[in-house]
């Protein structure tokens, strides 16, 4: 599904782009090729792959972005990297639990439990090719992309903010979604905390193209709805949250 001429979203559960527990999976046209940003659960990687041929033909995917280390994000990571032979890029927070394949640390025993994953549902362990932290700024084949930490849906959740032709956009993973709603799930590193002491990173960046892990996204005043949270959490009040009432995951 092309949203711009150098972005394109090539799965996604609620889009009904690829498989039922997939996140958003976004591809990006860098000046040698293209980055996904994620790559989802892994159970419907051919699809994923259809769409990237589909969308950008002929356009090698040099490298993977993981935001955080669910499932629904970076269980496809080895399948991603055996299919293109792509760069593997994670926060330096995700690494043990990925290339470790932990299952207690990603959540997936957890979401297991809770019905969100099939009993026989595991995880595969990636080799990462680099790591990045707070407030890295890193290029990928010509494209600079800035790392931005934001705790709150999970410890090593981060942001990824590019200039595009679409301005200063954000894919902010699961930290902030449309509307100024924020990701705290019941799960065991989420939490208000997090977002109380991060959030605020997030402010002053002018950002055009807000391109989250769920839901909508939008390619114009994406500031706007990020300052909703934030200016939420300064009045003393909590921010809409991931689950409540409307709000799907």
């Amino acid at each position: 599904m092309r949203i711009a001429e150098s972005l394109a979203m090539v799965g996604s559960m609620q889009f009904g782009l690829s498989g039922p527990h997939d996140c958003h999976v976004y591809a990006l046209r860098v000046p040698g090729g293209l980055a996904l940003i994620d790559c989802g659960a892994g159970t419907h990687m051919d699809r994923i792959v259809d769409h990237i041929s589909s969308e950008y033909p002929n356009c090698p995917v040099l490298a993977l972005l993981i935001t955080h280390a669910h499932l629904d994000h970076c269980g496809g990571a080895a399948l991603t990297k055996l299919r293109y032979g792509c760069e593997v890029i994670a926060p330096e927070l995700s690494r043990t639990v990925l290339q470790d394949a932990d299952e207690e640390r990603s959540g997936l025993r957890t979401a297991r439990d809770q019905g969100v994953y099939p009993a026989g549902f595991r995880m595969q362990p990636c080799t990462l090719d680099r790591v990045v932290q707070d407030g890295d700024r890193f290029l990928v084949a010509g494209q600079e992309f800035t790392a931005i930490h934001v705790r709150g849906h999970s410890r090593d959740a981060f942001c990824y903010e590019a200039q595009t032709d679409l301005g200063t956009i954000l894919f902010s993973g699961d930290v902030v979604f449309y509307g100024g709603v924020l990701g705290v799930i019941n799960a065991d590193g989420s939490g208000m905390e997090g977002y109380r002491a991060d959030l605020h990173k997030l402010e002053g960046r002018d950002i055009h193209g807000l391109f989250p892990g769920h839901g909508m996204f939008t390619v114009s005043q994406g500031q706007r709805h990020v300052n909703m949270a934030i200016e939420q959490l300064r009045s003393g009040f909590l921010p809409r949250q991931i689950g409540q009432g409307d709000l799907l995951f």
